[in-house]
């Protein structure tokens, strides 16, 4: 009978033990590949349309119960340039799909801005809520205009409620410090939080 020296044997338990931490590196990594493709879940926000408040230069004012925000134009500052920012809420009928209320938004933005062309419609989630977001160019005078848009309808608590609430942004397209502005905006979209 033939015996392995105690060499030969550590040899085969390192080895043994080396093939064992690469099958469970594998299966690791194959388990995190995996887990990555997954889609990570948004939270759904609710709207509470009697909670309102603005937030400016690090100062908060709340407004009193009992009034609703309906619409918010605003000119913001970015990289010396200034945009305009706009936010509405309006109650959304019953069985009014999302899809047809943004027909006619872009109807009204038609009728609103003769000229007015239709760069790119996507899909996407308006504080967790599905949303249409939308690029559009017209000119006012002679100076062209760059919108975006993104739209969503979403329910406040009961299905009774049922809300329209868009968010918008203007820019001079041509001014190129502008550039990064549509990115930050679409991350401030990203990043909105419920109270």
């Amino acid at each position: 009978m033939a015996t392995t020296s105690i060499y030969d044997r550590l040899s085969q338990k390192r080895e043994a033990a080396e093939a064992l931490a690469r099958q469970q590196a594998e299966e690791e990594r194959v388990a995190a590949e995996a887990m990555s493709k997954m889609p990570v879940p948004v939270p759904v926000l609710p709207l509470d349309v009697g909670q309102n408040a603005f937030q400016i230069a690090g100062l908060n004012m709340r407004v009193p119960k009992g009034f609703g925000f309906r619409e918010i134009d605003t000119t913001l500052e970015f990289a010396g340039c200034e945009v305009t920012f706009s936010a509405r809420r309006r109650i959304a009928p019953q069985g009014l799909p999302l899809a047809r209320a943004v027909e006619g938004y872009v109807k009204n933005l038609r009728d609103l801005h003769v000229g007015m062309t239709l760069v790119r419609e996507a899909e996407g989630l308006l504080a967790g809520h599905e949303a249409i977001a939308l690029d559009y160019l017209f000119t006012v005078g002679q100076e062209r205009r760059h919108g975006r848009t993104v739209c969503a309808i979403i329910s406040s608590g009961d299905e009774l409620s049922r809300q329209w609430f868009e968010v918008s942004t203007l820019i001079d397209p041509d001014k190129e410090r502008l550039a990064d502005w549509l990115v930050a905006f679409d991350a401030m979209l990203a990043d909105i939080t419920a109270q």
